[in-house]
């Protein structure tokens, strides 16, 4: 959750106070059992602003507050079993999560196709925003150095737990496999997984190249994160990665296929060069402040709609 909070300590800055109330805990009632700290928390504000589907839910019972709804992925696109396939529970939920956009007083959410998932509400696409003081670019021999690895071999980031279905781990293996056979060398693939996230702009500046191979994205944190570090990426069309890596070099939306995407990842470590993603993404206005800004407006055109 460290864009969320980065995104939190963003609007803080714009003068909002906010207060947290943070979800830990086992799945099934961690939700209900927070209700009284919720609600001692919430009939002090002025707007509540939830993440993710339940948290909505929860929200609602403070009916009497205006409620702004960030849906973050699988509470609209559904979770995925080993196969590939939705879970069947995790379709009911999505349904719900759908008809629950009606009730609240605005919807934010990450791409373009998780809007059309909401219509006829009118959802605001506002992907979160990257900290480009954070993630900028580095030398990669001294990124490697810093996290022990050997400066002479070629890496690949693969962002995400490997044990995830929905992170489609197997074909980004073999991507990696196709292109070490057509370059004749070993590369190797690195998982981030459990990563410390101030070592994430290291990972990124020690790789060469990124995978995304992921089933279901809303709009991913890393595909942006990893354009402000100018680290080439190669993915299947998922999410907004798409429009993300539209026009920028060094970047490509490739088939979900290991020969077209491990094509692509060869090519790109034949040039050696870092891809052209941190001007792409100011000029997109991806950047923390950007994002913000107008986050912020969301809230105040809530309130005055309530007034």
């Amino acid at each position: 959750m460290a864009p969320l909070a980065r995104q939190i300590k963003s609007l803080r800055k714009l003068g909002i106070v906010m207060e947290v109330l943070e979800v830990r805990g086992d799945a099934g009632f961690k939700y209900l059992k927070l209700w009284p700290k919720f609600h001692a928390l919430a009939s002090d504000v002025d707007l509540i602003h939830a993440h993710f589907g339940y948290c909505g839910w929860l929200a609602r019972l403070q009916a009497k507050k205006p409620l702004v709804i960030s849906f973050m992925g699988s509470d609209l696109l559904g979770a995925l079993r080993r196969d590939g396939s939705i879970k069947p529970l995790s379709k009911v939920v999505a349904r719900m999560n759908r008809l629950f956009a009606r009730t609240v007083d605005s919807v934010i959410v990450k791409s373009q196709e998780m809007a059309d998932m909401v219509k006829p509400v009118h959802a605001h696409v506002v992907p979160n925003g990257v900290d480009v003081d954070d993630f900028r670019p580095m030398d990669p021999l001294k990124a490697k150095a810093a996290l022990g690895w050997d400066v002479g071999k070629r890496y690949i980031l693969f962002p995400g737990n490997p044990r995830n279905p929905r992170k489609a781990f197997p074909l980004a293996e073999a991507t990696t496999a196709i292109a070490s056979e057509q370059l004749g060398e070993a590369l190797e693939l690195v998982v981030l997984d459990r990563v410390d996230a101030k070592q994430v702009p290291l990972y990124m500046n020690a790789c060469e190249a990124m995978i995304m191979a992921s089933y279901i994205e809303g709009s991913p944190n890393v595909v942006k994160e990893a354009l402000a570090c100018n680290l080439p990426t190669v993915s299947v069309p998922v999410g907004d990665v798409a429009e993300l890596l539209a026009d920028v070099d060094g970047c490509k939306v490739c088939p979900r296929d290991a020969d077209a995407l491990g094509t692509q990842l060869a090519e790109f470590l034949r040039s050696g060069q870092r891809c052209a993603g941190r001007a792409a993404l100011k000029r997109k206005k991806l950047d923390l402040e950007s994002v913000s800004l107008r986050i912020k407006t969301i809230y105040e055109d809530v309130l005055e709609q309530r007034r």
